[in-house]
C-alpha cells in the first residue's frame, strides 16, 4: 500500500481545489519564440518515481526550478523526505507531496494510479526501476518479474492515466528513462536490456502519436551513469567494459529536459553514446549482440549475492 505524506502547508485537502484552478489556466507558454530552442515553461504538477535517488533527486530539483509543484513517488519515506527538504531549500514556496510505495506490485501501482487520477499533471517522469546482471539462467525469476513490472508495466500505467489529461488539455509532457543499452541485445543483462527496449519503442510510438497536440513524449538513453544504479546490481561490474566508466548524473537529466522542452522523440547525451548507438544500428544485429556480450561478459567471482534497489 502506498502512504501519503503532504509536505505542503495546505495539505491534502486543498488537492482537488488546486486542480480546478489549475486545469483553467493556460497550460503551456514559452519563453522566447523558437519552441526547438527554447524552454517549456508549465505551471501545474510534475510526477517523478524513483525520486528517492539517483537522476530522481536531480529531476525534482530541475522540475522546482521551474516553478512546478511536486509528486514524488518512491519506496523510501525518509530518503524521499530528504529530497522535499532539498528542494525546498532550493525553492521555498514548492508544493510538495510524497508518495511512499512499490511500483513493482499491482497494488502499488493501482494505488497511485487512483491517486493522481483527475490531477493536472503537466509532467511526468517515469525514472523509477532497476538492473539485474548475470547469465539469464542463473538469476532470480521472481527478481526479473519485479524488474519487468517496475521498468515496464508500471511506465505504462502511468503514462496511460496523464496522457490523456494532457491531449484534453492541449499540453503536457512524459519523460521515460530508458537506456543506451535499448539500442541491442544485451547478453548477461538480457531482461534489463529488453526492458529499456520496451521504454525506447513505446516512447517514440506515442510521440509519433501525439505530434501536434501539444503535449509530447521523450525516451531518455543514458549510458552508465552515477546513480547508484550499478552498484545495486549486486555483482562487480567494474571488470566490464560498458561499466568500467561511469557518467555525471546532472547534465544526463538537463539533457532529458532539454529533449522534453523541444518536443524530440530521444535523448542520448554524451557524444560517445551517441556514436556507439549509431554504429549499433548500422552493423548487423548478430554482430552487435555479440559485441555487447563481449563488452558485458561476467568473471566468475563477478556474479554473487544480489539485491533488488529501486533506482535507475
Amino acid at each position: 500500500m502506498w502512504r501519503i505524506a503532504c509536505t505542503s502547508a495546505s495539505g491534502l485537502a486543498n488537492l482537488k481545489a488546486r486542480s480546478t484552478r489549475y486545469c483553467k489556466a493556460p497550460r503551456v507558454m514559452l519563453e522566447g519564440r523558437s519552441m526547438s530552442k527554447q524552454q517549456r515553461v508549465w505551471t501545474g504538477w510534475a510526477v517523478v518515481t524513483g525520486a528517492s535517488s539517483g537522476f530522481g533527486v536531480i529531476f525534482a530539483e530541475q522540475l522546482a526550478k521551474r516553478g512546478l509543484s511536486l509528486l514524488l513517488a518512491g519506496r523510501d519515506e525518509h530518503r524521499l523526505a530528504a529530497v522535499a527538504q532539498r528542494v525546498r531549500v532550493i525553492r521555498p514556496d514548492t508544493k510538495v507531496e510524497l508518495i511512499v510505495g512499490d511500483l513493482g506490485t499491482t497494488s502499488g501501482v493501482d494505488a497511485l494510479v487512483a491517486h493522481i487520477e483527475g490531477w493536472p499533471v503537466d509532467v511526468l517522469v517515469n525514472n523509477a526501476g532497476f538492473g539485474t546482471y548475470g547469465p539469464f539462467a542463473e538469476l532470480d525469476a521472481g527478481r526479473e518479474q519485479n524488474m519487468v513490472a517496475v521498468n515496464v508495466d508500471a511506465l505504462v500505467r502511468l503514462t496511460h492515466a496523464v496522457l490523456p489529461g494532457m491531449l484534453a488539455r492541449g499540453s503536457g509532457g512524459i519523460l521515460n528513462v530508458a537506456s543506451t543499452i535499448a539500442f541491442q541485445p544485451a547478453p548477461y543483462q538480457a531482461s534489463y536490456g529488453a526492458s529499456k527496449a520496451f521504454v525506447l519503442s513505446f516512447s517514440q510510438a506515442l510521440w509519433a502519436e501525439t505530434r501536434g497536440s501539444g503535449a509530447t513524449v521523450t525516451a531518455l538513453c543514458p549510458g552508465p551513469t552515477r546513480t547508484g544504479f550499478v552498484d545495486a546490481l549486486g555483482s562487480d561490474v567494474s571488470h566490464t567494459a560498458t561499466y568500467r566508466r561511469l557518467a555525471a548524473p546532472e547534465p544526463v537529466v538537463l539533457a532529458g529536459l532539454r529533449a522534453l522542452d523541444r518536443g524530440r522523440p530521444v535523448a542520448i547525451p554524451g557524444l560517445r553514446n551517441r556514436v556507439m548507438a549509431s554504429g549499433v544500428r548500422l552493423a548487423p544485429g548478430w554482430v552487435s549482440t555479440l559485441v555487447s556480450g563481449r563488452m558485458l561478459r561476467p568473471t566468475d567471482a563477478s556474479v554473487g549475492g544480489r539485491r533488488r534497489e529501486n533506482t535507475v
